[in-house]
């Protein structure tokens, strides 16, 4: 039982934006940390089922219904918590996404653009750096978790090294965050030995 708590914490940690993104699901509008989307537990022509990011919680104005990640996946998938779990434990196709404080400002999504083509990966490993898994810690992230889906990633940026957390995007390069820092990477150099394999 103290197990399956455990795993449930996991998995609420996941980011539900990212999560639904995953599943075919996109914003209809966002306002502040407020994502805006067709309830994917139902049919409806008006979004009503919020995300509210900062939270990592959602509500559906149209059943009333509401929660984290858990409680939506037990009803969109119609299983038990046991069951999700261990679709969950198993999940390879979605991007791992620590779950952000908030949403990033427009400044920040501006910087990360031009941020994105001058990083370069240097090397990537399992998560061992004491700063980044204090960083983990201070978003209740398990380092178990985080290194099943995460590398330790050094890059450059212009001139300078840098460590982050870094998971795989869909472009084939990193997303990368730490206590200071949050970006993404392209595909400019093929990761080392110690790269994960099928993330």
């Amino acid at each position: 039982m103290e197990n399956a708590s455990l795993q449930c914490r996991q998995v609420n940690a996941l980011d539900m934006v990212d999560y639904l993104q995953s599943l075919g699901f996109t914003p209809q509008k966002v306002r502040g940390n407020d994502y805006w989307y067709l309830s994917p537990l139902r049919e409806e022509k008006t979004a009503s089922f919020k995300v509210n990011r900062k939270l990592n919680a959602w509500y559906d104005h149209g059943s009333g219904q509401g929660g984290r990640l858990v409680d939506f996946g037990i009803l969109y998938f119609k299983c038990t918590v046991a069951e999700l779990l261990k679709k969950m434990a198993g999940e390879t196709s979605f991007t791992f996404s620590l779950h952000p404080q908030q949403a990033a400002s427009a400044d920040e999504k501006k910087q990360n653009r031009e941020s994105h083509s001058k990083i370069q990966i240097i090397s990537t490993r399992e998560i061992a750096d004491p700063g980044l898994r204090h960083y983990l810690s201070t978003r209740q992230i398990p380092l178990p978790v985080a290194n099943q889906f995460c590398d330790e990633v050094v890059f450059e940026l212009y001139g300078k090294k840098h460590l982050a957390i870094g998971f795989k995007n869909e472009g084939g390069g990193y997303e990368l965050r730490n206590e200071y820092f949050k970006g993404s990477s392209t595909p400019q150099t093929a990761p080392d030995d110690h790269s994960k394999t099928g993330k």
